[in-house]
């Protein structure tokens, strides 16, 4: 069975209701609103955030054993919506690189793929287990970027330079330093060490894959772990400011989706939402996931536990 939307992108929708209203000489209140009769979403997907299991007690409000029948539960539920795929945000597991042997499977029942990023807690694993982590959960590159639907979902790597990815005497973790006192001495409240940055050959990437998706007409939804916004968060990537920059150049962004901060957030900046969904992890019995359904003029969440539903309008 194909997903919701299958076979209909955002660019098609806005080309066909441009041509109705040209036709009819109409005025709606929106783009993509039919009157009477609400359209179906383009693409439907799922989104998990920070499940970090591991066999361990709890610590503080962090309840490591739980996640794994709270990631099942969320899976049943998602695999009875059509969806395209599932976003995981990042840190699926910590500190055990044998904790991914429990989570992985538990996607399987999903019947549709799961999108996996690398949060700063996965990589707390040995040294000899950090190179591991990228092909244990498929991603070709600490950074990459698929197409669903017509719309482009570009995936960053914000722990691509730090000092948790990389083993000491490296050049990679001897740039990590390097960023993270420059951002303690200009007091930044992001100079901590469980957050990453994005390399500059990374930046120079997602520069030609927003150029392309302009050209193309293609919207984007960027993803990374550590949030892009608010700049005066502990939690954003170190050098957030540089892809929030990249945002405002490319029209193409719709929206900008993390995980990391476990409480969850919101801000806009240049007409984009940049959303930050919350943890599974916290609280005994209470969950935390979404169902998310892109139109062309707006973005639904569709809240589970402690992650709350609301519906977004996207820059046109």
């Amino acid at each position: 069975m194909r997903p919701a939307g299958a076979g209909i992108t955002l660019a098609s929708m806005h080309r066909r209701r441009f041509l109705e209203l040209s036709a009819a000489g109409a005025t709606v209140p929106c783009a993509g609103v039919v009157v009477g009769k609400e359209p179906a979403a383009a693409l439907a997907f799922g989104v998990v955030a920070d499940v970090q299991y591991a066999d361990a007690d709890p610590e503080g409000e962090r309840h490591y054993r739980e996640s794994a029948p709270k990631l099942k539960a969320a899976v049943a539920d998602l695999a009875h919506e059509r969806l395209a795929f599932t976003l995981n945000l990042g840190d699926l597991i910590d500190r055990d690189f044998r904790s991914f042997a429990t989570v992985l499977p538990l996607f399987t029942p999903l019947g549709h793929p799961a999108r996996h990023l690398t949060g700063n807690h996965d990589y707390m694993v040995g040294k000899e287990d950090k190179e591991r982590v990228t092909p244990t959960l498929g991603i070709p590159a600490g950074h990459s970027a698929f197409s669903s639907s017509g719309v482009r979902f570009v995936m960053l790597d914000t722990n691509d330079v730090s000092t948790y990815k990389h083993a000491p005497g490296t050049a990679r973790h001897r740039e990590a330093v390097a960023m993270l006192e420059a951002l303690a001495t200009a007091g930044r409240p992001n100079a901590q060490p469980w957050n990453g940055g994005v390399s500059q050959a990374q930046l120079a990437w997602l520069e030609q894959e927003l150029a392309a998706a302009d050209t193309a007409g293609a919207p984007v939804i960027l993803c990374s772990h550590h949030p892009l916004l608010p700049a005066d968060s502990g939690n954003v990537a170190w050098n957030a400011g540089a892809v929030v920059e990249g945002v405002a150049r490319h029209r193409c962004v719709r929206a900008c989706f993390a995980g990391h901060h476990h409480d969850g957030g919101q801000a806009v900046a240049h007409g984009v939402p940049f959303i930050t969904f919350k943890s599974i992890v916290h609280e005994p019995g209470v969950t935390a996931y979404a169902v998310v359904r892109l139109f062309p003029d707006r973005l639904v969440i569709e809240g589970r536990g402690r992650e709350p539903s609301r519906t977004l309008p996207l820059r046109g």
